[in-house]
């Protein structure tokens, strides 16, 4: 009887712990930063953030708009305002590039914040600027460039639309949603999954531990992926249009019964092999290649 008792009071306890956390209200301190560029041809932005929301978007000025906010987050409003100031910043331009950064710096007493910290950053740029992107623990948001775009991210979700020319993405551990792009892309990723529609272009893919959504046009011109523990879905309206080379050690392979595809097992390897060609003189190439994951070919 006494432990029930007890066990009773404990959980008590713990439910009003957790009201009185959901009650307590979060005090917001943000820091504003501006600042503009005059753009030349050949001016590259590189921004290196932590924690940071990004977002990059394109105008018809000949000039480059940042609007940074540091933001901390707490009950106690002091506590949000003294580790705010942890939050450093740095936006400059030296020659040809455009240096934008976060990080965070210790208080004289090597403490961590306490405070829920993030960036966010709003840039407004040419189209043909070049644009390079490192973040850790954020996102990133960025359309409508067509020139040059890198990305190395951690932890972090990009998501991207209408991008034309080179494109680079290194992720580990962040989605990647993408919408038309277009020109020569590059990708690897770790635990990370990917969705890319409206695919023109060329693409190298590697991928490890995701689930890789893939939706070809007919304007996709090559397309090459290296995929490991991975569940691929290759998709097209027109598959017969395309000339495929399949790999799938370990795995499942699906595709289309009305295409003539030629299917070989290699049962002592584990290894599925598929290929079809057009009978046509030009066709773009898909090139998939797969170890301990399935593949999907369809409409």
């Amino acid at each position: 009887m006494f432990l029930q008792k007890l066990l009773v009071l404990f959980a008590l306890v713990i439910v009003g712990s957790v009201a009185w956390a959901q009650d307590e209200k979060l005090q917001v301190v943000t820091k504003r930063v501006d600042r503009d560029f005059a753009y030349r041809e050949g001016y590259v932005v590189n921004i290196d953030g932590i924690k940071a929301e990004v977002d990059i978007e394109t105008w018809e000025k000949a000039s480059i708009k940042v609007q940074i906010d540091l933001i901390a987050k707490h009950p106690n409003k002091q506590q949000a305002e003294k580790d705010l100031e942890q939050m450093k910043y740095l936006a400059q331009r030296d020659k040809n590039n455009i240096y934008l950064r976060n990080y965070l710096q210790s208080d004289q007493e090597g403490k961590e914040p306490e405070s829920q910290l993030k960036v966010v950053y709003h840039v407004f740029l040419p189209a043909d600027c070049p644009v390079y992107l490192k973040n850790a623990y954020g996102q990133a948001e960025i359309s409508n460039l067509i020139n040059s775009l890198r990305v190395n991210s951690r932890f972090s979700k990009i998501q991207l639309e209408n991008i034309k020319g080179m494109i680079d993405l290194n992720t580990n551990f962040g989605d990647i949603f993408a919408e038309k792009l277009d020109g020569n892309i590059s990708i690897v990723s770790r635990r990370s999954d990917i969705t890319l529609k409206e695919m023109r272009g060329r693409y190298n893919i590697k991928a490890e531990y995701g689930i890789l959504n893939f939706y070809a046009t007919d304007e996709l011109v090559n397309f090459n992926l290296v995929a490991d523990r991975s569940r691929v879905f290759f998709h097209n309206f027109n598959p017969a249009t395309f000339a495929y080379n399949l790999s799938v050690q370990h795995g499942r392979v699906d595709y289309p019964n009305d295409l003539k595809f030629k299917f070989l097992e290699m049962k002592d390897s584990g290894i599925k092999k598929v290929t079809f060609r057009p009978n046509k003189e030009y066709y773009p190439n898909v090139t998939i290649s797969i170890s301990f994951g399935d593949l999907h070919i369809g409409k």
